[in-house]
């Protein structure tokens, strides 16, 4: 086969397996005997295959690959394409798109297939929760616009190297429209949530319209409608769902681009838009399901992730690193808890570490020196099996926050973090409300998470970082106030951490 005619063969591989799924989920869900639709797409698609593979051979054109793959059936074209012929669950080791077709999973071919120019297998999977929205205000500045906008965003967007393509065909899209999301057990959600609290938002799926604003007033910045608490279980699904990939191998790392956020969300309490705790769900999931013994939690949202802090204040087996606007107490989630000197309780003594800035303004520099001079030392001394990155944009220049992080500062921390964990970072969306400026970091960090030569850029960043810094003390080349901030959490830490005895003065 040529080129041309391979591209053909893979086009309608994967339509006869997305309409193949497609078929298989509706029929279980409301126990379909057929799907005229579905099934006649599948077999125009076999059609194509069949039409494009006889005319191959009578040029004389199709090799020993292509007459195998002429004579499969419907059945092991399907389970090539990641199906197969029964109504049970799909096998959740099968790849979900016709890259590998022809490979096993674990095959050379397969790691390599849909990369460009080195690319590492990065997923993304986008819940705009379209259902979820504040019934008062449309201009809402959280709501599925700032979804929708990232993913329009990465489909328009080609750099230099993609030989053609856009970001987001550079990915492996894994959302929920593809028919590949799972739902999580309620006791995925019980590891992190009272019962209570599940219950009462369960109940909001039946509630009248002002009943449901008399429940929003019981909580800080919030607001529902009867689907906002199936929208929160599907984005903490898919991101477990991205999770659960990237452990098993199946992708290098991945960006989950879900609304509602939720690192605000607390065990028995909703606040600043959040409701379900999806990064401390995912944590806690891939501990107890996956072949995960730690899980490094780097939230660098502008406001402090006050949820995830108590879910794993003494669990020794998560780390959790906040960088965040405190002043003192006084910006939201205004909680002096949000402070240094809470570093975690009985076993999980430092394990929570908090850098809370007390001014306005901080950017590049200070973020870089934070993680350079605490956050990679400590977590190198941990050493995670899964790095989780609460990825909120209003730390960023012209966003709400009052800070002046760039989208190229943000790579160079993603470049940073996969240096952990063998790579297995996970992103999830936290804040982030400009959407001009939310589509460049997300598109950003996406480019970081997709370069395969980032262990290099990286090392490079650094002898830079070093030699601009020549003999001069890192902390004596930023704002002094994040100076203090930075030396506030040293000194917090320094009794838990042998990195940063050295440090503590």
């Amino acid at each position: 086969l040529n080129c041309v005619q391979v591209g053909r063969l893979l086009e309608s591989l994967q339509l006869f397996a997305i309409g193949y799924n497609e078929y298989r989920r509706m029929k279980r869900a409301a126990n379909l005997g057929s799907s005229e639709r579905l099934l006649k797409r599948a077999n125009s698609s076999l059609f194509s295959i069949a039409t494009l593979l006889d005319n191959s051979i009578e040029e004389g054109n199709a090799g020993e690959g292509a007459e195998q793959l002429a004579s499969l059936n419907c059945v092991q074209v399907g389970r090539c394409s990641g199906v197969d012929n029964d109504d049970g669950p799909p096998d959740e080791e099968a790849p979900d798109d016709g890259y590998y077709v022809g490979c096993s999973e674990d095959s050379e071919e397969a790691n390599v297939g849909g990369r460009i120019n080195g690319d590492s297998r990065t997923a993304v999977v986008f819940e705009a929760a379209e259902k979820h929205f504040d019934r008062h205000n449309k201009f809402h500045k959280e709501r599925p616009a700032r979804i929708l906008s990232v993913r329009d965003y990465l489909s328009k967007s080609t750099t230099s190297s993609s030989v053609g393509k856009t970001i987001f065909e550079r990915c492996h899209d894994i959302s929920v429209e593809n028919g590949t999301t799972m739902c999580l057990d309620e006791e995925d959600y019980l590891r992190v949530h009272l019962p209570g609290y599940m219950q009462i938002l369960n109940r909001t799926s039946c509630c009248c319209n002002d009943r449901l604003d008399d429940e929003a007033e019981q909580y800080k910045s919030i607001y529902l409608t009867n689907d906002t608490v199936e929208m929160a279980k599907i984005a903490a699904s898919s991101l477990c769902r991205l999770v659960a990939d990237v452990v098993r191998d199946k992708y290098d790392n991945g960006f989950a681009v879900i609304r509602p956020p939720g690192h605000h969300a607390e065990p028995g309490y909703a606040g600043g838009y959040c409701f379900i705790n999806n990064v401390a769900v995912a944590a806690s999931y891939a501990i107890e399901r996956l072949p995960v013994r730690k899980v490094l939690i780097v939230d660098w949202d502008v406001h402090h992730g006050n949820g995830t802090q108590k879910a794993f204040l003494d669990d020794p087996n998560v780390l959790y690193f906040s960088i965040h606007r405190f002043d003192n107490g006084n910006f939201f989630p205004f909680s002096k808890d949000a402070g240094p000197r809470i570093a975690g309780n009985g076993d999980g003594e430092g394990r929570n570490v908090n850098v809370g800035w007390n001014d306005k303004r901080m950017g590049d520099d200070e973020y870089l020196v934070v993680f350079e001079k605490l956050l990679m030392p400590i977590a190198t001394e941990f050493d995670p099996d899964l790095v989780l990155v609460s990825a909120g944009f209003d730390a960023a220049k012209g966003d709400m926050g009052d800070c002046n992080v760039t989208p190229e500062c943000f790579s160079r921390l993603t470049r940073q973090l996969k240096t952990l964990a063998g790579g297995k970072v996970v992103c999830a969306l936290e804040g982030g409300y400009v959407r001009s400026i939310l589509c460049k970091c997300v598109e950003s960090v996406v480019l970081a998470l997709l370069d395969g030569a980032s262990d290099d850029k990286f090392k490079d960043e650094t002898k830079s970082f070093y030699k601009n810094l020549g003999d001069k003390e890192m902390l004596d080349c930023i704002d002094s106030s994040a100076a203090k901030s930075i030396r506030e959490t040293i000194t917090v830490h320094s009794q838990y951490w042998q990195c940063l005895k050295k440090s503590c003065r």
